[in-house]
């Protein structure tokens, strides 16, 4: 196996292609990724407002509005029509409507209503203004709510009380700032990384084990299938685990994500992790014997896998087809040991779970490997 390991390392800067792919392009990826995500929080989305009630209050709203971190009031509209112009053109996300009367009726005790729009079709910028906005709006109103009340004769506290009654906290128990860095981020880096070590190890199985190559010699060379294939892919396994140790030092160190939990146990999930996106690149391969099928082969798993992690969408709320398909992927279940040790500081025998996964996973994978090459080997040696 060690001179499987030695010859592909010694072969690896011969072939350009497959350097850039185990090292450049991760690499890249890195930096994009953090280039873009490096702020966390999104800020300043663009709104409208369209304000027909032009009185001291509605300015005030509007002040509140601009200076609500989430949002700054780049346009004025002048009725509905125009808004929504502005919102489907993408010149804004989202415009506050602000009725006729709105002073006068608050001061007479009547409910106005202030209108948000907002695209939820981008839902998180849908949602940023949405909460922005309601914030802004809330703070707004509350000063004078409470002083028309107690203009009206009302205590301080049967006032506070009237406006409202069943005081409400809620409590973000994680990423609480709902940063970027720690929600996104963090779950992307692992997902690009199982697409780029898939098709990597499948590019790096196909010069030896293809039509037309030669893999008895590695075999011989290793001592056997097993030594062999392991030979072939652990230099890139080394690589890629740099790598991702390498976005953990930029994530847990210069973006100050926090670190909770087991170091060891993320360390185990990470060798567990690559390894099985690696198995994932070989199987492709060696069922194809085919580097174009197998690398449509390789998409079709990887590429929507981001879906199937419950990031953006439960699991629980999938369906059962959709729950089996992200249980077999890796990256799901080395996602899911990040977020619980990094942030949630999970006890380890709950996320052990998520590491046994990746270990089943890999080891199926692994098996399916030897049955497909041994399969193959007696078919070549057959008369």
């Amino acid at each position: 196996m060690l001179a499987v390991m030695a010859r592909e390392i010694r072969l690896l800067p011969r072939r350009p292609a497959l350097a850039g792919l185990v090292i450049v392009l991760p690499v890249i990826m890195l930096l994009v990724l953090g280039g873009i995500f490096r702020a966390g929080i999104p800020t300043g989305m663009a709104v409208a407002v369209i304000d027909l009630d032009r009185s001291d209050l509605s300015r005030a709203v509007t002040r509140m509005l601009d200076a609500a971190p989430e949002l700054t009031v780049t346009h004025r509209a002048s009725d509905l029509s125009e808004a929504r112009s502005l919102i489907v053109s993408g010149a804004v996300r989202g415009a506050v409507l602000m009725p006729p009367d709105l002073e006068r009726d608050l001061i007479r005790g009547d409910r106005p209503e202030i209108v948000t729009f907002y695209d939820n079709q981008h839902m998180s910028a849908g949602s940023l203004v949405a909460r922005g906005a309601r914030n802004a709006i809330d703070t707004a109103l509350a000063g004078l709510r409470l002083s028309v009340r107690q203009g009206q004769g009302e205590a301080p506290v049967q006032a506070m009380v009237a406006l409202q009654p069943i005081p409400m906290q809620a409590h973000a128990l994680f990423n609480p700032a709902f940063d970027y860095v720690h929600f996104l981020l963090a779950a992307l880096i692992p997902t690009v990384l199982q697409i780029i070590a898939a098709a990597a190890t499948a590019y790096a199985v196909s010069l030896d084990f293809g039509p037309g190559r030669h893999p008895r010699v590695l075999m011989r060379m290793g001592g056997g299938i097993l030594p062999a294939m392991l030979g072939k892919i652990l230099p890139y396994t080394i690589i890629f685990l740099l790598i991702l140790g390498l976005s953990d030092v930029a994530l847990y160190g210069w973006l100050a994500v926090p670190l909770r939990g087991s170091l060891w146990l993320m360390a185990l999930g990470a060798v567990l992790f690559v390894l099985a996106s690696q198995m994932i690149g070989a199987l492709a391969f060696v069922l194809t014997r085919d580097m174009g099928r197998a690398a449509s082969m390789i998409a079709l798993i990887t590429a929507p896998a981001f879906g199937f992690m419950g990031l953006g969408f439960p699991r629980e709320a999938m369906s059962t087809l959709a729950q089996a398909w992200g249980a077999a992927i890796p990256g799901t279940w080395y996602v899911q040991l990040r977020i619980d040790q990094s942030l949630r500081a999970t006890p380890l025998d709950i996320s052990a779970m998520s590491v046994l996964w990746l270990a089943v996973i890999a080891g199926v994978l692994a098996a399916l490997i030897l049955a497909q090459l041994s399969r193959l080997a007696r078919q070549e040696a057959a008369p």
